[in-house]
């Protein structure tokens, strides 16, 4: 009879390990926004979920790190035992394309066209979303990633002039340097080895423009022997001399804060940055202030929600994304965060800093390009790789070595091949 016991309880885990049983009265959502800035923003969506739906308990399973990297392990353990949440966090490209070849999305064009969707976004996002006429996600925001912060009453102490080129960044790194060699000229913080990868990002574009950062992320190039990509891998060696010299322990907010204490001059990071800026009580144009480099492109990614294949609570699933679709949720939500509204019919003048009035306009009127790691340009592979391969180059600016390993990588995880849907 104990035996029996026993293997009816064996029985009973491997069922549950199969398929989890929800409450009717729950949405499950997964995301990684737990920063300051991150977390507020977050949370003005779910007051307007539970206005919408006050008897609902919204269970939220927030994972803290590595640009999503701790958070997708959690998830693709989910995705893959059949046990998915409602509604989870994600970017397009190929990081979402790799979900729907594995059937773990469902398509919503429905709600698009109710929303009358496309029509209220900048069609070069249309790009990185819609595969084969089918669209499986809601972007919520905008973020720009050219931007430069830096600390204003240093470079106003310095008499120095906001840099908006890579060559006049390298200058100012020097001049910072020489003037006070107790300040790192450059923050980073590569804990989260995602980091390193921004600053390949803005070496790629200094060295060949946008057109070519597009070619060279999706494996249009030979990394071997193009000159070009060369140089950008002498650029981003240029620079190694001015970063935090620990960046290894620091995350991208505890990198973020080196400004406010005075241990770094300049941070290149995405403009969620802003929003840590202000929850931790920084004053814009006061404390800090921000250039876009370069100036004339407006280079970033999307946040989006897609719907989980047999999603647990499909309808709360599908009322989530109409909130994050509205211009209540856009607004409230890129208030908090730092970023701007994807859509195009929420005002620039609603933000009350400058920096995202500019990326608003920016927005509407520059060249735009979405980055490669976080905006799915390359493969999740390849991104894995580069990430490895770049926190090395950080340590032993060896040129020849990180080109030969990018080289490998982009022919190991066929780039040019599983990239093939950008250039259609």
């Amino acid at each position: 009879m104990k035996k029996l016991s026993i293997l009816g309880l064996i029985l009973v885990m491997m069922c549950v390990g199969v398929a989890q049983v929800y409450a009717a009265d729950e949405f499950i959502i997964f995301h990684y926004w737990t920063a300051g800035g991150e977390k507020e923003a977050i949370d003005e969506l779910f007051k307007l979920f539970k206005e919408k739906h006050p008897d609902v308990n919204i269970l939220e399973n927030p994972v803290a790190g590595g640009g999503g990297a701790n958070m997708l392990a959690v998830l693709m353990g989910n995705l893959e035992s059949g046990n998915p949440p409602d509604i989870f966090q994600d970017h397009q490209g190929n990081q979402q394309k790799s979900y729907i070849d594995a059937g773990y999305l469902e398509e919503i064009n429905a709600v698009w066209e109710k929303t009358n969707f496309e029509s209220r976004i900048n069609p070069a996002w249309v790009k990185s979303l819609k595969f084969d006429g089918k669209v499986y996600s809601v972007p919520i925001n905008a973020h720009r990633t050219n931007w430069l912060w830096y600390n204003k009453p240093l470079f106003e102490e310095l008499g120095l002039t906001p840099p908006e080129t890579y060559d006049a960044l390298l200058e100012t790194c020097k001049k910072i340097k020489e003037a006070k060699p107790d300040i790192a000229p450059l923050s980073l913080g590569t804990r989260e080895k995602v980091w390193a990868t921004y600053i390949y990002d803005m070496c790629l574009v200094a060295a060949g423009g946008p057109d070519f950062y597009e070619k060279a992320n999706t494996g249009m190039i030979d990394f071997k022997t193009d000159p070009t990509f060369r140089d950008a891998m002498e650029k981003y060696k240029a620079l190694i001399p001015y970063f935090y010299p620990f960046h290894a322990t620091k995350s991208w907010d505890e990198a973020g804060a080196l400004l406010k204490d005075g241990q770094a001059a300049m941070y290149w990071m995405g403009d969620w940055v802003l929003g840590y800026y202000l929850a931790i009580g920084m004053e814009p144009e006061k404390d800090f202030s921000a250039t876009a480099i370069p100036k004339d492109l407006w280079f970033g990614h999307a946040d989006t929600f897609p719907l989980a294949n047999g999603a647990p609570h499909k309808d709360l699933a599908l009322s989530w994304l109409e909130i994050c679709m509205s211009n209540e949720g856009q607004k409230n939500f890129n208030l908090k965060k730092g970023s701007v509204t994807i859509v195009n019919d929420v005002p620039p003048d609603v933000y009350p800093d400058p920096y995202r009035q500019r990326s608003a306009k920016d927005l509407a009127s520059l060249r735009a390009a979405i980055d490669g790691y976080h905006g799915g340009i390359m493969t999740p592979a390849f991104g894995d790789d580069l990430q490895d391969i770049l926190t090395q180059f950080l340590t032993d600016g060896d040129v020849d070595s990180a080109i030969a390993e990018i080289a490998a990588s982009a022919e190991r995880n066929e780039i040019k091949e599983k990239c093939s849907w950008f250039w259609q």
